[in-house]
């Protein structure tokens, strides 16, 4: 089997040229320089939207009016993006962490989680919940050891076997790991735990799992403006208006993330400032209403239902700026 060359970076741009991105020939060196920093598949990857392959050709992909100089934008617009809605995400996976950990721990003791008995769905087979726990339990020595809590080396907050209190458990955890915990707890206890949200325990499995891939994509560098959610989330009631939908199915774009993390904010942090959230998505749309229905808004309008509260200071300064320059 033969091996695929390497190609030189100045290859890799005229690769991207034959695929059909139009390139400034003046500005040849800094677009060299450009695909070095941010590498030709990861490129490629933010054009496929733009992919248009001309009819009868053998060709599967051709980027059509797609310019290197709008590609690159597109790039650092979605990174900006990335940033915002991660920081949001974060807030609420800490609020969720510490609801799991206060309840587990309230009911069951600094240890009790260590039996899944105790505290899981016990209608699953004996054996499910013994090869589960068993599993967790193996995951957990592992994070355990790789883990810089301070706190975690401390033997009072460490049980026989080693295992740290649940207030510990919690923090080594991955936002995958307290989905997982998530989607086997009683029914009683995910009720106790989505009411803190104000959902349904349904909604609360469906946002989370949702959020959890968000969160992936966002801190692997991925294409999140572009993303199709496999399975259809949950979405939430208040903001259903506000995205594209025919009959029962809306859009799996990013519009509905962005709304669920809207949602679940309201009980974490009610004043959380959406600004540079809305700002990101109004600078990639650019005013113009079919880029916000790609993303799964059912309008331009729907990008001023995210709360900006520097875009209303912004307004007040400027409203403030005008009543003084006429009363001068």
């Amino acid at each position: 089997m033969n091996q695929p060359p390497q190609l030189t970076f100045e290859e890799q741009r005229e690769k991207l040229e034959k695929l059909g991105i139009v390139f400034n020939q003046q500005e040849e060196a800094r677009d060299i320089r450009t695909i070095e920093t941010i590498g030709y598949y990861k490129l490629k990857e933010f054009a496929m939207p733009f992919n248009r392959p001309v009819a009868g050709s053998t060709e599967k992909i051709h980027f059509e009016n797609l310019t290197f100089k709008a590609l690159i934008a597109r790039y650092y617009q979605d990174k900006n993006l990335r940033i915002n809605i991660l920081h949001a995400i974060e807030d609420i996976e800490v609020f969720l962490r510490n609801e799991v950990a206060k309840l587990l721990g309230e009911k069951y003791g600094a240890f009790g989680y260590l039996r899944f008995a105790n505290w899981c769905d016990r209608t699953q087979p004996k054996f499910t919940i013994e090869e589960q726990q068993y599993r967790f339990k193996k995951n957990l020595l592992k994070k355990v050891k790789k883990s810089n809590m301070p706190d975690i080396r401390y033997s009072d907050n460490l049980n026989n076997d080693n295992f740290p209190t649940v207030w510990l458990m919690i923090d080594a955890l991955t936002f995958g790991d307290i989905v997982s915990l998530l989607k086997i707890l009683s029914k009683g206890n995910l009720r106790i735990i989505s009411k803190k949200f104000d959902c349904t325990a349904e909604e609360l499995l469906s946002w989370c799992g949702c959020l959890n891939l968000v969160r992936n994509i966002c801190c692997h560098n991925a294409d999140l403006l572009d993303i199709k959610f496999t399975t259809a989330p949950k979405i939430p009631t208040a903001y259903a208006n506000n995205l594209v939908h025919t009959g029962n199915d809306y859009t799996r774009g990013i519009a509905v993330a962005v709304f669920i993390v809207m949602k679940l904010m309201q009980n974490v942090n009610p004043k959380y400032d959406f600004g540079d959230v809305q700002a990101s998505l109004k600078s990639i749309v650019n005013r113009n209403q079919n880029l916000a229905i790609d993303l799964g808004f059912i309008d331009l309008d729907a990008l001023n239902k995210i709360p900006s509260v520097r875009h209303k200071k912004f307004k007040a300064r400027k409203k403030h700026r005008h009543s003084s320059q006429k009363a001068s």
